[in-house]
């Protein structure tokens, strides 16, 4: 009856479900995991845990979400617990970017001289929101180590300077169709 157990063998089978989409573009990570009492003496007798999962395929992603749930009440019965909630928070569609802002970015680093790379960005951004409305594209500048959203991150100020100069000759190249 350990639910921490139970939550450790959810968080890996969250792993094994997002491996076995085929897919570099599906990811997953149970970025919240609580345990209850939360004493280092004590047998957990409840588990939280958070769980968010991505893919620029939606109904890739959806299959990965079901396996999860389908595994959690595996997982629940075999070590004769309860899964109390299975709540899905968000389940917005991928957002993919405009083909003509892709272009303009492409043609503005190419112009400036600048190395790029298209990327798909599975992270939560407001172009979810915005691709909703208007047509989206982002630039993306390099960081230290590729770290983004940690402490560690960081981007110099050449780095900074050029992402504002793509950004702006992308704007004009736009203004202009």
């Amino acid at each position: 009856h350990d639910a921490g157990l139970a939550a450790a063998e959810l968080a890996l089978a969250v792993e094994m479900h997002v491996l076995e989409s085929g897919s570099i573009d599906t990811v997953g990570t149970v970025g919240i995991l609580e345990l209850h009492p939360g004493a280092i003496n004590s047998i957990p007798s409840k588990s939280h845990l958070e769980i968010d999962t991505r893919d620029i395929d939606e109904n890739r992603r959806n299959n990965v979400i079901e396996k999860i749930h389908r595994s959690a009440l595996a997982i629940a019965q075999k070590r004769s617990i309860k899964v109390s909630e299975f709540k899905i928070i968000n389940q917005d569609p991928p957002a993919p970017s405009d083909e003509s802002i892709i272009k303009a970015m492409e043609a503005a680093s190419q112009e400036l001289n600048l190395a790029y790379k298209l990327m798909i960005s599975r992270a939560y951004h407001d172009s979810l929101f915005m691709a909703r409305i208007s047509p989206m594209g982002m630039i993306f500048i390099p960081c230290y180590k590729g770290y983004s959203h940690r402490p560690e991150e960081f981007a110099s100020n050449e780095d900074i300077a050029n992402g504002v100069k793509v950004l702006a000759l992308t704007l004009s190249k736009l203004s202009l169709c």
